[in-house]
């Protein structure tokens, strides 16, 4: 796999990837997902060279930020 794109953020001057992860499904918004399913998607995601996440206090209340901060 090649890695992701990268590009400066704003003014700041810092990388982010082009893609992102939407950590959505994470806060079990669609189905309840296990952690051991979504301990293996945000590896999986870091692994390819992933490092924008998107998350919000609306997904599954805080799950989706609760499962990501243990990162």
């Amino acid at each position: 796999m090649s890695p992701i794109k990268t590009r400066k953020f704003g003014r700041v001057g810092f990388d982010i990837t082009d893609m992102g992860f939407g950590a959505a499904p994470i806060g079990n918004f669609l189905r309840p997902i296990p952690e051991s399913e979504v301990e293996a998607m945000i590896n999986r995601a870091w692994d390819a060279g992933m490092r924008y996440y998107d998350t919000a206090p609306y997904y599954g209340h805080g799950l989706s930020e609760l499962r990501l901060g243990h990162y």
